[in-house]
């Protein structure tokens, strides 16, 4: 478990005084590469013994929005052992003040680089600091419903400057892009108060297709993303945004 206070960048801060959404996964990045990095299970650490972690699935689930008044924000970040198949990160969100914020959690595999296939965490020992237990309930898996009739469509092209250390779109990208594809209007006078994802493929570098349909919602706006190629319908990942 590791919990530290993250400074917050004067570029971190949109137009209307809120913290961008990008900069809180980065932060999240950082604290997880550093708790990770106390084990020998970082990214760069598992690649040494020719397996990685790859990212199926993410949450974030913010009470109040942080703002350039939540000042530095402390985030505080362990992982567990997830039905012997994930690993299961949560982060604790907190502001200057220690006034919680919300939470997030990301479900990460453990592939086999040279099989490419992913490994039963209870097969593999490099994990045993992981078995520790530090939530009393679990979070509810992520099921992200299917966009079956997108009305928006945006194109982006994957830069050399979004590949991560494994030679794919980082998943922050992927956030990026869904939530810059909802209506001019809605990033205007509201935030994301909930983001979900399941990631399904790795993103090279390409062009990429992201569809967009509005549902119901009672309290705000919600919104289904796919990303998908530019010129088929291989599909890399779908979300569930929420906005109030």
């Amino acid at each position: 478990m590791t919990e530290l206070e993250n400074v917050l960048p004067f570029s971190g801060i949109d137009p209307r005084g809120r913290v961008k959404f990008s900069v809180l996964l980065e932060m999240f990045q950082q604290m997880a590469d550093t708790d990770a990095s106390k084990y020998g299970l970082s990214v760069r650490q598992t690649l040494e013994n020719n397996i990685t972690w790859v990212l199926r699935k993410y949450r974030v689930d913010l009470e109040r929005y942080p703002t350039k008044e939540s000042g530095n924000l402390t985030i505080k970040t362990y992982a567990e052992i997830f039905r012997n198949l994930f690993s299961l990160r949560s982060f604790k969100l907190r502001d200057s003040r220690g006034g919680f914020l919300g939470s997030a959690y990301t479900w990460w595999v453990l592939l086999d680089v040279a099989k490419q296939r992913p490994i039963r965490l209870d097969k593999c020992e490099l994990v045993n600091a992981f078995r520790e237990r530090f939530s009393d309930e679990l979070p509810a898996d992520v099921k992200v419903p299917e966009a079956t009739a997108p009305a928006i469509e945006e194109l982006w092209k994957v830069r050399w400057q979004d590949l991560d250390v494994n030679d794919h779109t980082n998943h922050a990208v992927y956030f990026s892009w869904v939530l810059d594809s909802v209506p001019d209007e809605v990033p205007e006078k509201m935030v994301p108060s909930f983001v979900e994802g399941e990631y399904l493929h790795p993103i090279p570098r390409t062009r990429v297709r992201c569809l967009t349909q509005e549902i119901p919602c009672e309290d705000g706006r919600a919104f289904l993303h796919s990303l998908r190629h530019a010129e088929d319908e291989t599909e890399y990942a779908k979300f569930l945004s929420r906005w109030r």
